[in-house]
């Protein structure tokens, strides 16, 4: 049996997170891992997708080009496009290696972990020891149970990075931001794409704007889009048969409707850690499961499974691990998981952004006295000389607290639709976090024309506005 301060049980984002967190408090550290370092993100989520993606936009832009004034011949090479994808995460995965993790000072021991209670946990025919474990097991794709389905060689996200010919005709079943990406990804390397799901629209967790703009954008690129509609079961083909008896045929079959916390085997039942909704460990304000001296972090632990939750919740569970309980002292005390100022982002072409609340959210919070400032690209002249006016940017304001002073008045949501939307949503995350009042936005000098300046003018409608456009009341619904 070999002893350390920490044993993490995960070295994808959140346990990479806890290691990291630990040693920078100086603990030994045992990180367990049954597969390799890096995690989903690295192998089959973030940066193969990203990488994929990158490549269908550059398509894209090529064969767009009359419109900017010149012409070009595209021809899409998938094998080199996958190669180039295959290539991008060995770098990556270098960051992670088992080596750099060495020269950490973090200790890699292979193999399937199980917790034996008392602190121990058994890696195969080890054991290693530690009054404090935090777990980061991460999450796997949800597979829903259509009749059938068993019987089919469907796709997944860790499996569909592996593919070295174009799929000809692609069958996509979720509209969220997994299915959203890869489907206008493989439509514009020259796949035939269907989109299917139960909900009415594509991205239904957005605002609805946003999820127009995606609709159009997802049409544009040639992606079919069935919505509202339910699988009623899927045949050899694969064929997806919808409950109206309508049959979608496709050579290929991509499931994306969610993942599901990796928590089976791990021998939670014997040391007392509690699963709650959808088998997400249960974890308190601190992180800390239901048996003392047990942590939890990232896609296992919370229903925000992103990487920079991971990451962040990791290392809060290491800090916390070995802080004082609830009081100052040791590393100032434990310190609370605040999940209200994330930032989340689909990266579709264009990108949706989203921190906060989203409208619909606001008027329940706050009814109509909720502030809502809208500038569409239509009105940036960034926007205008890109020639992508599709987008827009949203900032969702609560009533200021001293009426007699309109500058009290405080972000509490943020949406960007655009091309860069993923880096202008971190001027809301950074004004939330700060509690940075919307007036100084608007008095903050942005350079111009860039997209960022539709930040400014959205938060100048609170204060009378760019050519007279004002805020408008927080609206219900759709």
């Amino acid at each position: 049996m070999t002893s350390y301060d920490l044993v993490v049980l995960g070295a994808g984002a959140a346990g990479l997170g806890a290691a990291a967190g630990a040693r920078a408090i100086g603990k030994s550290v045992a990180l367990v891992e049954m597969d390799k370092p890096g995690g989903e993100c690295t192998y089959s989520g973030c940066v193969p997708s990203k990488t994929l993606i990158e490549s269908a936009r550059r398509v894209r832009e090529a064969r767009n080009g009359t419109s900017y004034g010149f012409r070009s011949v595209v021809e899409v090479d998938f094998p080199a496009v996958m190669a180039r994808v295959r290539a991008v995460v060995s770098a990556v995965a270098q960051d992670e290696s088992p080596d750099r993790l060495r020269r950490q000072g973090i200790d890699l021991w292979p193999g399937r972990a199980q917790l034996l209670g008392g602190g121990g946990v058994s890696v195969g025919n080890s054991t290693v020891q530690a009054e404090r474990i935090i777990l980061a097991t991460g999450a796997q794709p949800k597979i829903p149970q259509f009749p059938g389905l068993t019987d089919v060689d469907y796709l997944t996200n860790e499996t569909l990075f592996e593919l070295t010919e174009l799929p000809p005709r692609l069958l996509v079943l979720g509209a969220g931001g997994t299915g959203c990406e890869l489907a206008q990804a493989f439509a514009r390397l020259g796949s035939t794409v269907t989109l299917i799901d139960t909900m009415p629209r594509v991205l239904a967790d957005e605002e609805p704007e946003a999820s127009n703009v995606i609709t159009h954008a997802l049409e544009a690129s040639g992606v079919r889009l069935i919505l509202g509609r339910k699988v009623a079961r899927v045949d050899t083909g694969p064929v997806v048969v919808l409950n109206d008896g309508s049959a979608l045929a496709g050579s290929h079959l991509l499931i994306a409707v969610g993942r599901t916390p990796q928590t089976r085997d791990l021998g939670l039942d014997a040391v007392g850690v509690e699963l709650g909704e959808a088998g997400i460990v249960k974890v308190d304000e601190h992180l800390s499961t239901t048996t003392e001296g047990i942590f939890a972090a990232g896609d296992c632990a919370s229903p925000l499974q992103m990487t920079h939750v991971a990451y962040d919740q990791g290392r809060l569970a290491a800090h916390n691990a070995f802080a004082a309980h609830n009081r100052p002292g040791l590393l100032g005390g434990r310190r609370e998981w605040d999940p209200s100022a994330i930032p989340r982002v689909t990266f579709t072409d264009p990108e949706v952004a989203h921190v906060g609340l989203t409208e619909a959210q606001a008027y329940a919070a706050y009814g109509n006295s909720a502030q809502v400032g809208y500038v569409a690209d239509t009105d940036s002249d960034r926007a205008r000389c890109a020639g992508r006016t599709e987008g827009f940017v949203k900032l969702i304001a609560t009533p200021p607290k001293v009426l007699r002073s309109k500058l009290l008045v405080k972000l509490v949501g943020m949406s960007a639709v655009g091309p860069v939307a993923g880096e202008l949503i971190t001027q809301g995350t950074l004004a939330m976090r700060a509690g940075v009042l919307v007036g100084r936005i608007a008095q903050s000098v942005h350079a111009y024309p860039t997209w960022s300046m539709s930040v400014r003018m959205a938060a100048a409608q609170f204060f009378g506005g760019y050519g007279g456009q004002t805020a408008r009341p927080a609206r219900d619904g759709e």
